[in-house]
């Protein structure tokens, strides 16, 4: 859990922050404390908050963190805080984060109230949601006996959180001057996330959960599977040779190092790959953007239409995927892998969570063929 001296001045801030405290959500890697038996050291804190909420009620938080000694971080401009720990050479720091789609127009900022901002969050949204409540107890600075409740997000908010974060990262899209920062911090992520998956005791609710938090937004969901596939598919891919990196940083490797080394990659590559989406989920998605690429593909939609019309369905339903003709798969599955024809026996395959993704994702997707003037005019009996 969060040690001292930092834990005495969260329990400071809380209490100063008074109701307000329950629209802030801890994520980062000191939330990380909460889901892990022993985490990464790390002293910072980013918070996650409902601007909406604070925007409604203003409880003049910049106020109350000057009043409790904090300045604004040098070039943070009223998005990060600190303060020195006294009687220490410790700094209390404090980050806010908002959700991505109340930015500020070209600028990454989120405002929040008078002299606080906030830095965007894309999925912060859903990480709001994605919280559970944690007691904290301790003193205050004063030896006061204190206790807090924080909210803090889940395990799986964590790890898309984490992947968004190391996909940034990993790009180096701030260019050359930070190349060297970024990857050390892609590693940390990469690592944070196999570290979260080795705790989760039961991985099936853990996968249902992991992709069944984005029914708000399917889109992000399936960037956030498409960002699994490309840093964890294969045991080469970028995330499992930055989490060799990271533990091959301690020092100089020798034989049986080396031998525990590849044990241990193997291990973690395993337990990533319970997580990753079945090929039943990744053929469906494919077969969901070629039947709505209607500049490419409209013959395709138009059988699939008729299909659905013989069948009495109707294009909005979850049903509708079932429907998907057998040809949508000629370029849904690899080389070597199994030949399906039939979009309804893919479709049982898939787990709890993968359906309800898959579904948002059909649902935003198939409204290019809702307003399409010829479907709706030649499908018009089930074009809702």
């Amino acid at each position: 859990m969060i040690p001292e001296p930092q834990k005495t001045y969260l329990l400071e801030l809380l209490a100063a922050l008074g109701p307000a405290a329950d629209e802030f959500v801890l994520v980062g890697g000191q939330a990380l404390k909460f889901v892990l038996g022993k985490a990464r050291a790390t002293k910072d804190f980013d918070f996650l908050l409902d601007a909406i909420s604070l925007r409604e009620k203003p409880a003049n938080i910049a106020e109350k963190l000057a009043a409790l000694g904090y300045t604004v971080a040098p070039e943070s401009r009223n998005f990060q805080f600190q303060k020195p720990i006294p009687g220490t050479n410790e700094v209390m720091r404090v980050e806010f984060m908002a959700p991505h789609e109340l930015k500020r127009a070209n600028n990454f900022r989120v405002d929040i109230e008078k002299d606080l901002h906030a830095r965007e969050c894309l999925g912060g949204t859903v990480a709001l949601h994605e919280s559970d409540r944690h007691e904290v107890q301790g003193v205050l600075p004063d030896r006061t006996p204190a206790r807090a409740s924080l909210r803090v997000t889940r395990a799986h908010a964590l790890v898309f959180l984490k992947l968004l974060a190391l996909d940034d990262r990993y790009r180096n899209l701030r260019g050359p001057d930070h190349a060297e920062h970024d990857r050390n911090e892609a590693k940390v992520h990469a690592s944070d996330i196999i570290a979260i998956l080795n705790v989760a005791l039961d991985v099936a609710a853990f996968r249902d959960a992991f992709y069944g938090q984005f029914t708000s937004d399917p889109m992000l969901g399936i960037r956030v599977v498409d960002l699994m596939l490309t840093y964890f598919r294969e045991d080469t891919s970028p995330g499992m040779l930055l989490y060799e990196e990271s533990l091959r940083s301690g020092g100089l490797v020798d034989r049986e190092t080396r031998v525990q080394l590849a044990a241990e990659l193997g291990r973690a590559f395993r337990m990533v790959t319970e997580i990753l989406p079945s090929e039943a989920f990744i053929a469906l998605r494919s077969a969901v953007d070629d039947v709505c690429d209607i500049e490419q593909r409209r013959g395709l939609a138009e059988d699939f239409l008729r299909g659905l019309e013989n069948a009495g369905g109707n294009v909005s339903s979850e049903r509708a995927i079932q429907f998907f003709p057998g040809e949508v798969f000629g370029g849904a599955y690899a080389k070597g892998q199994v030949f399906q024809i039939s979009a309804h026996q893919e479709f049982q395959k898939l787990r709890g969570g993968e359906k309800v993704l898959l579904t948002g994702y059909w649902k935003l997707r198939s409204v290019v063929l809702l307003t399409d003037q010829g479907f709706t005019s030649q499908f018009g009996r089930i074009m809702k």
